[in-house]
């Protein structure tokens, strides 16, 4: 039926490496920040607040990008991978840092509560 592969299983199997590995990671990175940053207490202005939002979305960005880059060049110094897993295995980064901050979503609740 169908005459090229569909599944390549070596691929896939790399993609589950990089998702172990990113999430091990991106969990110590979203603890370490939910640690780090300010708490919410609802009584800070909300555009210092909102200042708080973006220092911390920006350090998750810059964080997630040099987590991404350092596991990519190891592994790849470490074995021969062919194609680059780690743009399918990203996709459980997000999910993995933002569960480990619950302050940064009452802080995102705080600013766009009146939206």
């Amino acid at each position: 039926m169908f005459k090229q592969k569909i599944i390549y299983w070596d691929y896939a199997f790399w993609i589950f490496v990089y998702a172990v590995i990113f999430l091990s990671i991106g969990v110590t990175i979203g603890k370490t920040l939910e640690r780090v940053m300010p708490d919410h207490d609802g009584k800070k202005h909300r555009f210092i607040v909102l200042l708080e939002i973006y220092l911390q979305i920006g350090l998750i960005a810059i964080l997630t990008y040099i987590m991404r880059e350092y596991v990519e060049a190891v592994l790849n110094k470490l074995f021969v991978i062919k194609k680059k897993p780690g743009r399918f295995a990203a996709l459980i980064i997000a999910p993995t840092l933002f569960s480990q901050m619950p302050s940064l979503i009452n802080k995102l609740h705080h600013v766009w509560a009146l939206v």
